[in-house]
């Protein structure tokens, strides 16, 4: 797997990053946000207006996304990938797909947070320590091989008809349960609800167009635990 596809696929595995803006007096400030590919080559973030990030995006749209291998226990030495870019506002509609990962945050909208999107100027990659790479950031993130409908499609089919399927996935994911709900499916997995708690199940190679992600799917029913 060359270099710009292990960054698709990681930056696809990690819904949270950290986001660092400039204020006014030119001082940094980094937070914690969660970030959504949109399939059109943007990242979607949805934001407060109270927020200090947001205060300083309106002032300077400038901003730098980070993530990190959560799990690595020496941050340094672990898989990151670091996005720059300039913040824009774009309407609910553009930002709808946030919302298959993070549903509850509907209600958000009804306060005063609104939807930003990034699309990547310089991407940095370093998959390990000693070892850090520029990548075309124009291939990052490239359109899923289906639209926003075709998806909610699948999921909701997921749901209806093979909520067994989507239980046997937490098994393949070493949490057993009961009651996965699948929210969302992209070029690289599938993200699941469980008991409160997001899960991230991979597929094993990218997935073109819905044919491919109904057989990675189908694949992952039959891999016995």
């Amino acid at each position: 797997m060359d270099q710009i596809t292990q960054a698709q696929a990681f930056v696809y595995q990690h819904s949270h990053a950290a986001l660092a803006t400039v204020d006014t007096q030119g001082q940094p400030l980094a937070t914690a946000i969660n970030v959504v590919p949109d399939g059109q080559g943007r990242l979607i973030m949805l934001m407060s207006d109270l927020a200090e990030h947001t205060v300083n995006v309106r002032q300077n749209p400038a901003v730098s996304l980070m993530w990190v291998e959560e799990s690595h226990s020496d941050w340094q030495a672990a898989v990151r990938l670091s996005v720059t870019g300039s913040l824009e506002r774009v309407t609910a509609e553009q930002g709808e797909r946030y919302l298959q990962v993070f549903p509850h945050m509907r209600d958000y909208l009804q306060l005063d947070f609104h939807f930003y999107a990034l699309r990547p100027e310089k991407v940095r990659w370093i998959p390990g320590f000693g070892k850090a790479a520029w990548l075309e950031a124009a291939a990052l993130l490239p359109a899923h091989g289906w639209d926003l409908a075709r998806e909610q499609g699948m999921v909701g089919h997921m749901n209806a008809d093979h909520s067994d399927a989507c239980d046997h996935y937490l098994s393949l994911l070493g949490c057993p349960g009961e009651g996965a709900t699948m929210l969302a499916v992209d070029p690289w997995g599938s993200w699941l609800l469980h008991e409160g708690n997001l899960r991230r199940l991979p597929f094993s190679a990218k997935a073109e167009d819905a044919v491919q992600v109904r057989e990675a799917l189908v694949a992952l029913a039959r891999t016995q635990v």
